[in-house]
């Protein structure tokens, strides 16, 4: 099954590929399909900020979708 995962950076927030790669650290069970960037610039009159936000679609192992299976039938 694909799945998604958004995350956002701005205003204080760490960066994207910070907050992606510790998320895909502590999810090694997961196969990251594609991530799709998106930034936006907001101009202020004197300054400016930029905000990005990712779209990260990914699938689980099928081996882990077994392995939950195996455990779910013994349970029942």
């Amino acid at each position: 099954m694909i799945k998604t995962k958004i995350f956002l950076q701005g205003f204080g927030k760490p960066s994207i590929d910070y907050q992606i790669n510790k998320w895909i650290a502590k999810h090694p069970d997961y196969i990251v399909v594609d991530i799709k960037l998106q930034s936006n610039v907001v101009d202020d009159v004197d300054s400016y900020w930029v905000f990005r936000d990712a779209l990260v679609i990914y699938k689980e192992y099928e081996n882990q979708k077994e392995k939950r299976n195996a455990g779910k039938s013994a349970n029942h």
